[in-house]
């Protein structure tokens, strides 16, 4: 090999070496950070939930209408919830004869105990403030039994008691045929209920 050329080659094999030795590591200050939030991790679909055994419930709302949750499963509500009032029933002036629709108002009434399997119901005879205390008093039982034999008419199984209050405890105050027509009726009672004296029926 000439001199020439292994010059050359000793050369280059310095200037390499020279290269290598002047690297320059890369200084922390000048490290590239990428500052963007990293996307969050997609939240886990949740399975659907497997159908629910018919008649299998955990609440009421699990339930049709007209049952309750009992013991897990759904059953008839019990007769307690059915909701309904009896009616109050009015009559005319110095009357104890009930006009059809106060039998119809009853006829409803008497459903109702039936659902609500009532065993006691009092029915309250009132007057209006016009005639004496006595005369009132009975006017009021009349009242009464009116609607209390009506009712056992159509086969209402419950216990009927009546009372009589006369005129001592109006619905509707003043002296007006608006006020009397109000205060001439029947209202009736089921046990636990507060009666037109502020005493509960009992149940017996």
């Amino acid at each position: 090999m000439s001199s020439c050329r292994q010059l050359a080659l000793a050369a280059l094999a310095l200037g390499a070496a020279a290269c290598a030795g002047n690297s320059k590591a890369v200084k922390p200050s000048t490290d590239v950070v990428d500052a963007a939030p990293a996307a969050p991790a997609p939240a886990p679909v949740a399975a659907a939930p497997a159908p629910a055994e018919k008649g299998v419930c955990r609440s009421d709302g699990d339930c049709a209408s007209g049952q309750v949750c009992t013991d897990n499963q759904c059953v008839a509500a019990p007769a307690a919830a059915v909701q309904c009032e009896p009616a109050r029933v009015h009559f005319a002036f110095d009357s104890a004869q009930l006009g059809a629709a106060d039998l119809e108002s009853l006829r409803a009434s008497a459903k109702c105990v039936a659902d609500r399997k009532s065993k006691e119901l009092l029915v309250e005879g009132h007057c209006d403030e016009r005639g004496t205390q006595a005369y009132n008093v009975a006017l009021g039982a009349r009242r009464a039994e009116s609607v209390k034999k009506y009712l056992k008419d159509l086969g209402v199984k419950a216990k009927l008691e009546t009372v009589s209050f006369g005129a001592e405890y109006p619905v509707a105050q003043g002296s007006s045929e608006d006020a009397w027509s109000q205060n001439r009726r029947a209202e009736l009672r089921l046990p636990g209920e507060k009666r037109s004296d502020g005493s509960v029926v009992p149940e017996k």
